[in-house]
């Protein structure tokens, strides 16, 4: 991708996540989708009710710490699901105090958490295809080598979620390095904000600054593409769920189920994937092929 010259299809309007529409480089590479929301006059209701939900697990936390201030803001926070790096020497669940496992744990197995999880995931079937078949290959791979791996959501193939509790959560400029590369992190906003005012997302290569309104999902190449949020008002709350999948899960698969240095012990390597990573672009659709009838 030439993340110098990208630009958005002209027929769509980037300016704000509300009803899907597709960002692209120069050549038509699609590598931002704004999945939007579903249309169901229901919705605002469910991202109400979760709103309420992630508020009162922010309320739970702040009784066990201070708000925590860390590279992508200051906020109160939380991760489910399993992963790989970071001292761990295989993949493994995301570990908590007792106390925070089960704050998160609630939010976890919540029916309307269940479900802007999964729009996140059906989104990312129907925009993203080829990513999605790649994450739900080695999602099966793994949860079939170690079955006390712990899924997040159901059928859901994104390995690990961070509840974002705020309760204003603006992220600083950043890139997520551990996440796989040409990879797709789901993002999903609540709260209660003027998103005209507020909670944008920016896209600092794409140099696209979209109106990110509560109830809204976007999937990004969160690894490969800076981005941060604007600050909300002071009055304001705002709250995201995101989903993603760390690069090293994938290489773990690719290695037989064991490290790259029990790999080359074994007179095998990698060698071929930094060609492959290259090529990663080509797992993307392109706007022909998105609008082709």
């Amino acid at each position: 991708m030439y993340l110098s010259s990208i630009t958005a299809r002209p027929a769509c309007s980037p300016s704000v996540c509300r009803t899907p529409c597709y960002i692209a480089d120069r050549r038509g590479i699609i590598f931002t989708t704004l999945a939007g929301m579903p249309n169901d006059p229901e919705w605002p209701s469910l991202v109400g009710r979760v709103t309420e939900k992630l508020a009162r697990a922010q309320r739970l936390m702040a009784e066990l710490e201070d708000e925590p201030d860390h590279r992508r803001g200051s906020y109160f926070y939380g991760h489910r699901g399993f992963s790989i790096g970071q001292g761990q020497k295989r993949p493994g669940n995301l570990r908590n105090s007792a106390r925070r496992q089960e704050i998160l744990e609630e939010l976890r197995t919540d029916p309307d958490v269940i479900r802007v999880a999964n729009f996140a995931n059906g989104a990312l079937h129907n925009y993203v295809p080829n990513v999605f078949d790649v994450y739900k290959d080695n999602m099966d791979a793994l949860l079939e080598w170690d079955p006390s791996l712990q899924r997040n959501f159901p059928n859901n193939v994104f390995a690990a979620a961070t509840f974002n509790l705020g309760p204003r959560v603006a992220t600083h400029v950043h890139l997520d390095l551990l996440n796989y590369a040409y990879g797709m992190c789901a993002v999903f906003a609540a709260g209660n904000y003027d998103y005209k005012q507020g909670g944008h997302i920016i896209l600092w290569d794409a140099k696209l600054i979209i109106e990110f309104p509560p109830g809204a999902t976007i999937l990004l190449p969160s690894a490969i593409l800076r981005h941060s949020n604007v600050t909300i008002r002071p009055h304001e709350t705002r709250y995201s769920l995101t989903q993603y999948t760390a690069g090293g899960l994938f290489r773990w698969v690719r290695a037989g189920f064991r490290t790259q240095k029990s790999l080359q012990a074994a007179g095998l390597d990698l060698s071929n994937e930094y060609e492959e990573w290259k090529e990663g672009w080509r797992m993307y659709p392109t706007v022909d092929q998105m609008y082709s009838p």
